[in-house]
């Protein structure tokens, strides 16, 4: 069974201005990433996919697996992480004759992802025999005690009877997506319409600061006082 890990970074972002570039402890994203992919023990092959020039370098140089440059049709603010994954898949097949059967996402904004979260996730899918596995993480705050603002200001419960609950620790326990790690097998990749959950889909449990995910320079500024303070 061949595992493919796949790390997208390209040049562009919103809030953090080249932030596969942006470094925690003298490495940036990009090489953190490559770093944790390839201590797994599970992924048979790890590509990086950019169409970045200077991030092609840098990841080249950290010993990354480059074979191809992402068309810039794949690096716009719109594309979806499921099209630059299913290019690397084609590509791989076409120029190399190379397939896989489960396909690893892995994005350079998580960095405190270690190899046993990529392991751990690819063996829940494996051994569940499922669609997909993904890291979840127990949220900031009850999503029973969010709330909806209609056109007039008025506010509603997002969760009919969530205001009943009176204390954080009396809310059900829920989960959100932790974007550390995705796992899907390659059927599902060519079925997919929605993000995921989608099909069988299992979770794989992570910390709160293990998930941390750059998106913000708030959270940038969290992630550098975590990576000193764990003296990474």
């Amino acid at each position: 069974m061949n595992v493919l890990g796949v790390i997208p970074a390209r040049g562009g972002s919103k809030g953090v201005p080249r932030k596969n570039l942006i470094k925690l402890g003298g490495k940036t994203l990009i090489e953190i990433a490559i770093d944790s992919a390839s201590k797994s023990k599970l992924l048979t092959r790890t590509i990086v996919s950019t169409e970045d020039d200077e991030i092609y370098k840098i990841a080249r140089e950290a010993g990354a697996d480059l074979p191809f440059k992402r068309p810039m049709d794949l690096a716009r603010d719109d594309s979806s992480s499921f099209s630059v994954v299913k290019h690397a898949v084609e590509w791989l097949h076409l120029h190399e004759g190379w397939e896989t059967d489960i396909v690893v996402i892995l994005q350079p904004t998580t960095p405190f992802r270690k190899e046993e979260h990529i392991d751990g996730v690819i063996e829940l899918l494996i051994n569940t025999k499922a669609d997909a596995a993904i890291t979840v993480r127990v949220p900031d705050y009850p999503p029973h005690w969010m709330l909806l603002l209609d056109s007039e200001k008025k506010i509603y419960n997002l969760i009919e009877g969530g205001n009943q609950y009176l204390r954080r620790q009396d809310t059900p326990t829920v989960y959100q997506p932790a974007g550390a790690v995705y796992a899907l097998t390659k059927k599902l990749l060519y079925s997919i319409g929605t993000v995921l959950p989608a099909g069988d889909t299992r979770g794989y449990v992570i910390s709160e600061n293990d998930a941390v995910n750059i998106d913000t320079m708030l959270q940038y500024k969290l992630a550098k006082a975590l990576w000193e303070e764990n003296k990474l």
